[in-house]
């Protein structure tokens, strides 16, 4: 289990998060959502080891990996597909795809499994990332992450600017991937109606602090959605 207990996160003298805590179970999906520039993304950044916290500890799987740089997180079993998806353009969809074995163990190939749940990318292998459309991408970030053999995946928007037609099989994969792999996962998302169909709990950020949280079916809908348009 994922539990961030407490955290403080400052950028210079802007104080972006404060006192957050969320936990991620294995085999469920956790929400966090929010309007833009609530400290959602910094969140995932802190998760994942890319901004060091002033305060609070984060323990995956029993272990405190507040201290990790974010390549010993990777090697802990955390996954991450950041906002803007990240993927090297230059580099085949193949190539993409083996950069993440850096952090699987020793002599993993890139799985199967992830042509299976985005079987477009197998058409693509040699295509450059930079040529694949945004919803391409999206997958291929997501099938990156994937190829290092997650515990946690960690999910930054992984709906902005994309056709609803992939939203639908991105929605899938987490389904699968949560319920059927018993994968804890992290998702941050704009869209209320996108995650409440997926999350067992959410959790919605005002002004860099959890304003409310709990289980998906028992939060009360018109207060959540008050809270991502005010």
């Amino acid at each position: 289990m994922l539990d961030v207990a407490n955290i403080d996160l400052s950028y210079g003298a802007s104080r972006c998060l404060r006192g957050v805590s969320v936990r991620a179970e294995p085999g469920k999906v956790t929400a966090v959502l929010g309007r833009n520039g609530v400290g959602k993304s910094s969140l995932l950044r802190a998760i994942m080891g890319l901004e060091r916290v002033q305060s609070g500890r984060i323990t995956w799987e029993g272990r405190d990996v507040t201290s990790f740089p974010p390549s010993e997180r990777a090697r802990a079993g955390i996954g991450y597909v950041p906002q803007g998806r990240e993927i090297f353009p230059f580099l085949t969809v193949q190539e993409n795809l083996e950069t993440a074995l850096a952090a699987a163990p020793r002599g993993s190939k890139v799985s199967a499994e992830v042509f299976d749940l985005f079987p477009i990318l197998r058409q693509f292998l040699r295509r450059r990332g930079g040529d694949l459309s945004g919803g391409q991408q999206q997958q291929l970030a997501i099938a990156r992450a994937l190829c290092a053999r997650p515990r946690l995946l960690i999910l930054d928007e992984p709906t902005e600017g994309i056709q609803p037609s992939v939203i639908k099989d991105i929605a899938r994969v987490i389904r699968h991937l949560s319920r059927d792999r018993g994968m804890a996962v992290v998702l941050v998302e704009q869209y209320y109606d996108f995650a409440r169909d997926l999350a067992d709990s959410i959790a919605v950020m005002v002004r860099g602090e959890v304003a409310l949280a709990g289980a998906a079916g028992a939060l009360d809908e018109a207060a959540v959605r008050r809270l991502l348009t005010v």
